[in-house]
């Protein structure tokens, strides 16, 4: 099923683990560079470039369209569906190409990857007029790619379409009452994180460890977003057309009062216990959206009274932590860590010490002892013989 040999997927992940290895000063540079030398690789390239190429990719995908439709349009103006499944067609066929060429995460594959499940999913919603339609040729079709091309950016477009199909049938075909949108959002996101937990935990799934990592972002976003207060009311007005009026709330405000701070909670603990910096992350952007939705709808203080107190509590909080960790050597500590480049801050410092020294050249001052001729206690000689 998958395109590329899994031998030589697993050796790029090597190399990175490598090169991630000789960062923190585990093994030395000859030993990295033996080891990129003698394990055979896929053609990839580095974030930036990988970038630029998708941004060509996208150019000659685009150009091929507008040669196609420049000269089949007027033949099937009336089908306009059959020419989009043709410029999937022409994308699939440039995709297996590259493949065979032995791009991968190279930047013209993601754009070819990506272009086609576009526009077979725009084919299908030209010919069918069905979102639910589109957001299930998305989930198949970025879930195929997914496993195929081991490919990141599909997974995230799989759970996209599997969220969007679930959705679309609750607010436009009414299949349950839009009340339980939340809950269904929230089931939803336990389904994908246990999907993502189930595989990560399984050895043969390495290779796809960047996309199930964007999985257990998207999922643990979802979780929050289906039951953050804001969320819900805003969604409330506009599905529901229910109108808040002063001294009215939503239906159960109170369990999503809860809900927006327990989760972003819940989070934190857990990766405070886990040792998982992507969920403290999520967690912590998570609590400040919350302070943030309730500050929306409810003014307890003026702003600078709110902001001041915010920072006396994060000052307090960053103090005792930091006096509490500052001695550990093991488990949550305040020690930098091995991979972390030092040489950032060592070059901060440095600015920051150079620009408090004065640099300016130092002048000495004129004498006004005179030279020559003996002015100045003493035989000198004379400017006349």
């Amino acid at each position: 099923m998958k395109a590329y040999s899994s031998e030589k997927l697993e050796n790029g992940l090597l190399v990175a683990e490598a090169k991630r290895l000789f960062k923190m000063k585990f093994i030395s540079k000859e030993q990295l560079m033996t080891a990129i030398a003698e394990l055979p690789l896929l053609q990839s390239s580095s974030i930036f470039i990988r970038f630029g190429f998708f941004l060509l990719g996208v150019f000659l995908f685009s150009s091929i369209a507008g040669f196609l439709s420049l000269i089949f349009g007027q033949l099937l103006d009336s089908h306009f569906n059959i020419m989009v499944y043709f410029y999937a067609f022409i994308g699939f066929i440039g995709i297996e190409i590259l493949v065979k060429n032995e791009y991968y995460r190279h930047g013209w594959d993601d754009a070819f990857i990506v272009l086609t499940q576009a526009s077979f999913c725009g084919a299908v919603g030209i010919h069918s007029e069905s979102l639910v339609s589109v957001f299930a040729v998305m989930f198949v079709m970025g879930f195929l790619s997914c496993i195929r091309y081991v490919n990141t950016l599909s997974a995230l477009l799989s759970c996209v379409g599997l969220v969007g199909f679930f959705f679309t049938l609750i607010t436009e075909f009414k299949v349950i009452s839009s009340l339980y949108l939340p809950f269904v959002g929230l089931v939803l996101a336990a389904v994908i994180y246990y999907v993502f937990y189930s595989f990560s935990t399984n050895a043969k799934f390495f290779i796809y460890r960047n996309a199930l990592q964007f999985t257990k972002i998207f999922s643990l976003v979802l979780a929050y977003a289906s039951v953050n207060y804001m969320v819900v009311r805003e969604l409330s007005e506009s599905l529901m057309g229910i109108v808040v009026e002063k001294g009215n709330d939503i239906p159960l405000a109170f369990l999503f009062y809860g809900l927006t701070f327990l989760i972003p909670l819940t989070y934190i603990y857990y990766s405070l216990q886990k040792k998982d910096r992507t969920v403290l992350t999520i967690g912590l952007l998570t609590l400040g959206y919350s302070f943030f939705t309730i500050r929306y709808y409810y003014s307890l203080m003026p702003p600078e009274m709110a902001l001041v107190l915010a920072g006396l509590l994060l000052f307090a909080i960053s103090f005792f932590a930091i006096k509490k960790l500052q001695h550990k050597e093991t488990g949550i500590t305040f020690q930098p860590d091995r991979d972390s480049n030092s040489n950032l801050m060592l070059n901060a410092q440095a600015l920051i010490i150079n620009s408090q020294i004065s640099t300016k050249a130092h002048v000495a001052p004129e004498s006004k002892m005179p030279f020559g001729g003996g002015g100045f206690s003493g035989g000198g000689a004379g400017e006349s013989f």
